[in-house]
């Protein structure tokens, strides 16, 4: 079986190419996102439309309501290898994602090293102000207010109506940046999708550097695997980190 393990920080056009690999495939894709596994929180967690997916088939590992919590690594380290037996009929896989708790439990797992063709690419972070320019522009995409979903200021506004769900928003980039925004202003959560101008903009520019440091922590924790014809993920207790 054939595994393209497609991996990289936050921003970097994961889910972009792995949607065309699928259209010249004909393989599913699995996502390698714990937080993707809770629907009411989609535009936050950066899950495609389906218009998006242009036909092809995504793979989550959950569906679950945020007031359960995030789905725990191992947990979804234990479904994905379901998936992936489940599918072994398959010629091919698509798996991608940037969890650095699930990645780093497959690259601890015998489970992965043989019995699979690897196809490995990883994104980079690249520049730091090119960077900042398209997380800008993700965060403005998540911001807009569209018939087909809630923006993200949208979701934080009604999830924020159960008590149960506020430490765990609270945990989440975009949702945490916004809750101590509000904070800082002194608005109430549910002013947050009609704010002003300046203020949509001031709010969009520190979500995006709230990304850049989770973008910057997953090139520093992500595991290593070998691009490109590997034949297995290397270890995270061998591998050379990246500074």
């Amino acid at each position: 079986m054939i595994l393209h393990l497609i991996y990289g920080p936050t921003c970097s056009g994961k889910t972009d190419m792995a949607i065309q690999i699928a259209q010249e495939t004909g393989w599913p894709v699995v996502a390698l996102d714990r937080v993707q596994c809770c629907p009411q929180i989609a535009t936050g967690s950066g899950r495609p439309l389906e218009s998006e997916l242009q036909s092809t088939r995504r793979i989550y590992l959950d569906s679950r309501p945020l007031t359960e919590g995030i789905l725990d690594a191992e947990s979804a380290h234990r479904r994905l290898i379901f998936e992936v037996d489940w599918r072994k009929s398959e010629d091919g896989l698509i798996l991608e994602g940037g969890s650095i708790s699930l990645l780093n439990c497959m690259a601890k797992s015998p489970f992965w090293r043989s019995g699979f063709q690897w196809h490995v690419k990883r994104l980079r972070l690249g520049d730091s102000d090119a960077f900042l320019t398209r997380a800008k522009q993700r965060v403005a995409e998540m911001f807009a207010i569209r018939e087909d979903r809630p923006s993200l200021l949208e979701e934080l506004a009604e999830l924020w109506n159960y008590p149960a769900a506020r430490p765990i928003l609270e945990d989440i980039d975009g949702y945490r940046c916004a809750i101590r925004f509000a904070r800082k202003h002194d608005l109430a959560i549910s002013q947050l999708p009609n704010i002003d101008a300046g203020r949509h903009v001031e709010l969009i520019e520190a979500i995006a550097n709230e990304y850049l440091e989770h973008a910057l922590s997953q090139e520093r924790d992500f595991p290593q695997w070998p691009e490109d014809g590997a034949g297995q993920p290397v270890c995270p207790v061998t591998l050379t980190r990246i500074r």
